[in-house]
């Protein structure tokens, strides 16, 4: 593919970019409700990588967020949130890190 220099190629990639691009999806989409105050988030394949917990505790009311492990001891811990919007996010933050390689763009 030759690179032209034309501005106008730019803008049309970034426009084809963004035509697929759903701003409105949040990780809390993602949410699969396994029983009540229980959901898992899973990938688009249906594999499990987060379990967000509705916990209450001294008359106040919380989530937990915890990697996915079939053993209960195997599971990480994320965090705890007052919000189950900011519990999904911060466990779908957790589990695209472990995706990617640690360190910078060359590995160092």
């Amino acid at each position: 593919m030759a690179v032209n220099g034309d501005p106008q190629d730019g803008l049309d990639a970034a426009d084809r970019a963004r035509s697929g691009y759903n701003r409105d999806w949040h990780p809390i989409l993602a949410l699969d409700e396994q029983r009540p105050g229980e959901w898992w988030l899973t990938t688009q394949y249906g594999r499990p990588y987060a379990i967000v917990r509705l916990l209450r505790v001294g008359g106040e009311q919380g989530y937990r967020s915890v990697t996915w492990a079939e053993r209960s001891e195997d599971r990480q811990l994320i965090g705890y949130f007052r919000t189950l919007k900011a519990a999904a996010y911060w466990a779908h933050r957790h589990w695209l890190r472990t995706l990617a390689r640690p360190g910078g763009v060359n590995g160092t």
